[in-house]
């Protein structure tokens, strides 16, 4: 980062209303990724994947622009950053203002620790030492890095790794904090969450390290990208006495937005595809596969299921002749079982077109492969307007967090689904469009 850089992520954490580890005010702030990062929603998510201590005393070794420190001075009793840059040590001071709980220095502090954060340019042997005896006698140390050779450093230090554990895409912005277990036990969900390599390491020592991270953990992950804070979630996946659950909770439980919100669920896993993956496998089962996932949506209507928003085909998993819904994290006040149909089979055209599905007319666009799809469980194609506009204003809703002031942000959504709809779905391929309307993209598509 530039020293221009960062005397512009200080003058704007000075001005900030809004400094919290969720602040939308700052997530949609920066301008390039330099600025982005340390001021995202998931800058703190490696530290939200540890189980920390109650009422700790907690040291932070190179705090940077204040991310990690303000999750933890809303977590911890007492929080000492050490950061020697005097620009940045500003931008934490600025970042944690409100707290009571922060004190910012250039120098190591005396005192003991219960937990102490270390990012990797400052775990050095000598660091480490001087960490260990400000270790209290039930610490433990988090090492933050890309590179698994500083558990030598750690190693000759005295403080053996007790833990490693897996970030992607990095520890600066972790998507998810796994072990390497899950990767054996449950590939297929390993793979999901994971969404790529895992560029970080987080390195648990001390006598401390066992309890940040539960045995029966196998990973942690989150959706925070291009969320408004209202609508961020963390998962765990965990053992189980008959296998493993994933436990959605928000990070942030707040009112619905214009009757859009999240909420917790639980899910048992299984070894099953998605609908839309066997769709790809095997496109003759279309017409079977539409008509058993309404019928199920129907059902959990019937029983009074509230999240039925999020009951689309890429939740839905095939598991033998049996269809299973995950992930109904998602809901919508306004939205029946018919809205909910409408806009499954809307997403799902956009996600097989975006695989060049086998079964798609040649030359067709995916305007006309979503009419298609909906005739085979009797809506009529123009369904696809209004199921559009309903998405739109929902993504808008769960990017924004407000439905004032987001004519912009509407637009660039209507636009990008203006684009898919007119797309060929054979030989097609994204492009780069910006990437601000990129970003909003790929969250449009994972919904």
């Amino acid at each position: 980062m530039t020293a221009e850089n960062a005397r512009l992520l200080t003058t704007l954490l000075s001005l900030a209303e809004d400094t919290g580890s969720l602040s939308d005010e700052l997530h949609f702030a920066g301008w390039d990724a330099t600025e982005r990062t340390p001021l995202d929603h998931g800058a703190a998510n490696v530290l939200r994947a540890l189980a920390l201590p109650p009422a700790a005393r907690v040291l932070e070794v190179g705090a940077g622009f204040g991310g990690l420190t303000r999750y933890l001075g809303e977590v911890a009793e007492t929080v000492h950053a050490v950061e020697a840059d005097p620009v940045r040590a500003a931008a934490v001071r600025f970042r944690t203002r409100d707290l009571g709980t922060v004190a910012v220095s250039e120098r190591l502090p005396a005192d003991g620790y219960d937990l102490v954060v270390v990012q990797q340019p400052y775990a050095t042997r000598n660091l480490l030492e001087s960490v260990r005896e400000r270790l209290a006698p039930m610490g433990a140390v988090v090492v933050l890095t890309a590179s698994r050779g500083v558990a030598k450093t750690l190693a000759a230090a005295g403080l053996e790794v007790q833990r490693e554990l897996l970030c992607s895409p990095g520890h600066e912005v972790a998507r998810a904090v796994r072990t390497a277990q899950i990767d054996a036990e449950l590939p297929r969900l390993a793979a999901a969450i994971a969404g790529g390599p895992a560029n970080g390491l987080l390195l648990l020592c001390g006598p401390g390290a066992a309890s940040l991270w539960p045995a029966y953990r196998l990973a942690t992950y989150f959706n925070t990208a291009e969320r408004a804070e209202f609508a961020c979630t963390r998962a765990d996946v965990v053992r189980t006495g008959e296998g493993a659950e994933v436990r959605r909770t928000p990070l942030s439980p707040s009112a619905p937005v214009a009757g859009i919100s999240v909420g917790p669920c639980t899910d048992k896993v299984y070894d099953a595809p998605t609908m839309v993956e066997v769709l790809i496998a095997e496109p003759e089962r279309a017409a079977e596969l539409l008509t058993g996932w309404r019928d199920l949506l129907r059902e959990e209507a019937a029983r009074g299921v509230e999240a039925l928003w999020d009951l689309v085909p890429h939740n839905v998993l095939v598991d033998g002749r049996a269809l299973r819904p995950i992930d109904l994290e998602w809901r919508n006040a306004g939205a029946g079982v018919a809205e909910v149909i409408e806009r499954g089979v809307l997403v799902l055209a956009d996600k097989l077109a975006d695989a060049e599905w086998s079964a798609a007319a040649e030359g067709g666009s995916m305007r006309e492969l979503a009419g298609w799809l909906g005739v085979l469980i009797g809506l009529d194609p123009s369904f696809v307007d209004d199921a559009i506009a309903r998405e739109v204003r929902f993504s808008t809703i769960g990017s924004c967090g407000t439905v004032h002031g987001t004519d912009e942000v509407r637009e660039s959504i209507a636009e990008i689904w203006r684009t898919r709809l007119a797309r060929t779905v054979h030989g097609y391929r994204s492009t780069n469009v910006g990437a601000g309307v990129a970003a909003n993209e790929d969250e449009v598509a994972k919904r």
